[in-house]
Formats: C-alpha cells, structure tokens, sequence
C-alpha cells in the first residue's frame, strides 16, 4: 500500500527460510524479531501468547503483537530450567 512503510522486511535466505531484517531503532519488536531474538520459531511466540505465557502489545488494524525485550527476557527468565552437567 502505498504511504505504509514497515521498517523491516522479510526476506528469504538460501535455504528457502524466511529471514528478519535487523529491527528499526525502536523498543518494540514485532512477532518476527521476537523470535530471532528469543532464537525460536514464529509458530512459539504465537503459541506463548495465546497460552498467556509470553506478555504482548496487539497493535493497528490488524491487531498486530508487540513486544518489548525485556518481556521477552522475563520469559526466558520464567521458562529456563536448572541443567547439571556431570563429568
């Protein structure tokens, strides 16, 4: 549309994936920079929301999610396990 400008694109990379620009200089992220940063599937962080545990922004028309790091990092915070390592 034009006059609607997103600042980030997703592009596709050699293996067919789709890839995330690197985000715009703001402290929202959308669902897809969400995802690289959490280094995670798309599908996840639609899966957390819905299940109420990952914290998300619905913005616009379309109702689009976003988020915030620091949400993000509560999350992995809140969802990481204790791991041993026996040698």
């Amino acid at each position: 549309m034009p006059g609607t400008e997103d600042a980030r694109e997703v592009t596709t990379d050699s293996s067919g994936a789709d890839v995330c620009t690197p985000p715009a200089p703001t402290p929202w992220l959308t669902a897809c920079e969400a995802a690289a940063y959490i280094k995670v599937g798309d599908k996840c962080i639609y899966r957390e929301v819905r299940a109420g545990r990952l914290r998300a922004a619905r913005v616009g028309g379309r109702r689009e999610l976003r988020f915030r790091a620091a949400w993000l990092d509560e999350y992995l915070d809140r969802s990481a396990a204790p791991v041993e390592i026996h040698r």
